[in-house]
C-alpha cells in the first residue's frame, strides 16, 4: 500500500477523472514493467502501489477517494498560489532599534563613541526589527525599508562652494526606500540578516549612511499599530 495521501492518479500515470478503461489500460502497461516476476524492472513495492491504486480507482471506494482528492488538491493549489504572491509589508512594520535622541539621552552620542561601542552598551547588534504575523510566514515577504541617504549634487559634483543648486554644500539629505524580499525558507524567528548596502545604491550619486544594515525578524501572533520613520 502506498503512503497516506499518495496521489493514486500519479501512481497509475493518468489524469484525474480518467475513465475505467483508461485506468485498466494504464494498469496493464505498468504491470508489464513492474510485476515482481519481470526481470530487471520488476519491483514488489512498486507493483503493490500500482495494484492498490488500480483497486481503489476501479472499485466502490473511488467516489470517496475522488471527493477527498479534490479537497486536498484545492488546498494544495491555494497554498501554491499564496506562495507565488509575496506579501508587501507596510513601512510601519519596520522599527529602528536606536534613534539618535534615544542614544543621546543615554550619553552614547558623545565624541569618541563608535557604533560598536554603542552596541556593547545597549546589547543590540542589529539596526532594525521587522515585525511579522504568524499567519504571514507561509508566503514570501517584501519589506519596504526607508533609509536616509546623502545625494551628491549633480551640478557641481560636490566640489563648488558657490554652487547655486546645493548652496555650496556639495550634497543634500534624501530618503530612499529599500525593497528586500525574504523567501519563505528564510522567515525564521529572531534571525538576523546583514545586507551590503553598496549593492542597493540606485546610482553613483546616492550614498547610504551605513555600509551594512543588520535586520532582525520578529514573529508575533498579533502586532500593535505603530508608526515609524527613517532615521
Amino acid at each position: 500500500m502506498p503512503p497516506l495521501h499518495t496521489n493514486l492518479y500519479e501512481v497509475l500515470e493518468i489524469p484525474f477523472g480518467a475513465t475505467t478503461e483508461e485506468i485498466k489500460s494504464s494498469f496493464r502497461r505498468l504491470a508489464k514493467l513492474y510485476h515482481p516476476d519481470i526481470p530487471f524492472t520488476g519491483s514488489y513495492t512498486k507493483f503493490q502501489s500500482i495494484y492498490f491504486a488500480y483497486q481503489t480507482l476501479t472499485g466502490v471506494s473511488r467516489k470517496q477517494y475522488d471527493e477527498t482528492f479534490k479537497k486536498n488538491y484545492a488546498k494544495a493549489f491555494l497554498k501554491r498560489k499564496l506562495e507565488e504572491h509575496p506579501i508587501v509589508l507596510p513601512v510601519s512594520r519596520v522599527r529602528f532599534t536606536t534613534g539618535i535622541m534615544d542614544l543621546a539621552k543615554r550619553g552614547l552620542m558623545r565624541k569618541g563613541f563608535r557604533n560598536k561601542d554603542r552596541r556593547k552598551v545597549t546589547g543590540i547588534d542589529y539596526d532594525l526589527v521587522i515585525d511579522l504575523k504568524e499567519s504571514e510566514i507561509i508566503r514570501p515577504v517584501i519589506v519596504v525599508i526607508p533609509l536616509t541617504v546623502r545625494i551628491v549634487c549633480r551640478d557641481c559634483m560636490g566640489s563648488d562652494p558657490h554652487c547655486p543648486a546645493c548652496s555650496g554644500k556639495g550634497s543634500y539629505k534624501g530618503y530612499r526606500k529599500l525593497n528586500v524580499e525574504f523567501p519563505v525558507s528564510s522567515l525564521i524567528p529572531s534571525k538576523i540578516f546583514e545586507f551590503d548596502l553598496s549593492k542597493f545604491r540606485p546610482d553613483s550619486f546616492t550614498h547610504f549612511k551605513k555600509k551594512f544594515l543588520r535586520v532582525k525578524l520578529l514573529i508575533h501572533k498579533n502586532i500593535p499599530l505603530r508608526t515609524k520613520t527613517a532615521v
